[in-house]
């Protein structure tokens, strides 16, 4: 056994946290920063600023429409079933889910509307407009 202050010292009964508290906090910041990222599910895409957003709403609900008119699922191109069946998973769970919709700001608006009403048709009432904020000058 281990004494502090050799001979006749007190004896170390007590574990170091110290070690632990540092990884715990490096993963705390890892975390915080990737978790951006998942919630997003839109990597890559354009988004159009508003100076009006607020910060993005925690659902974990999110899709879009890429530049080039396809929908997305959590940042992957997807068919309309497969949109559908991803929808319809979340309003199975919560009725009351907030859809995330994201849309390249070069698309057509009409097929940002396009992915909105298919939510609607399958039971999303919820809708957040995934933008970027706009500086301020």
């Amino acid at each position: 056994m281990k004494t502090l202050g050799g001979k006749g010292g007190k004896m170390i009964t007590e574990i170091n946290v110290t070690p632990l508290v540092d990884v715990m906090l490096v993963l705390l910041v890892i975390f915080m920063v990737t978790a951006t990222y998942i919630v997003r599910g839109s990597i890559g895409m354009k988004l159009p600023t508003a100076s009006t957003a607020d910060q993005m709403s925690r659902s974990p609900m999110v899709v879009g429409v890429d530049e080039k008119g396809n929908f997305l699922v959590e940042g992957k191109v997807s068919s309309e079933a497969e949109v559908v069946a991803y929808i319809e998973g979340f309003v199975a769970r919560d009725p009351e889910v907030e859809a995330v919709i994201s849309g390249d700001k070069s698309v057509q608006y009409g097929r940002v509307m396009d992915l909105i009403n298919l939510a609607r048709k399958h039971g999303v009432k919820n809708f957040a407009a995934a933008v970027e904020k706009k500086p301020e000058r």
